[in-house]
């Protein structure tokens, strides 16, 4: 449980270096969220980089099931509503 040797502060990293890790991972993370997720999941492409890789028709083919799955439920939910006498 304690085999490993605990790190010495100069191996450790520093606050200024910690931020810098976080900002840059959080710049990253915006990126690939507006470049690979809204395009591949709500067919959404600001960038255009979305339709290169073809994750925008992804993305507008999921769209489309949604709906059609959503009207289908409704539509069901009209014919399987009892009628009052």
């Amino acid at each position: 449980m304690f085999n490993s040797k605990t790190p010495s502060a100069a191996d450790l990293p520093s606050s200024r270096e910690l931020m810098r890790a976080t900002i840059v991972a959080a710049i990253v993370a915006a990126v690939l969220l507006v470049t690979v997720v809204f395009p591949a999941e709500y067919g959404k492409d600001w960038t255009g980089i979305g339709r290169l890789l073809g994750l925008t028709e992804m993305g507008e083919i999921k769209v489309a099931l949604a709906r059609e799955a959503a009207a289908d439920a409704a539509q069901q939910a009209t014919q399987s509503a009892p009628t009052a006498p």
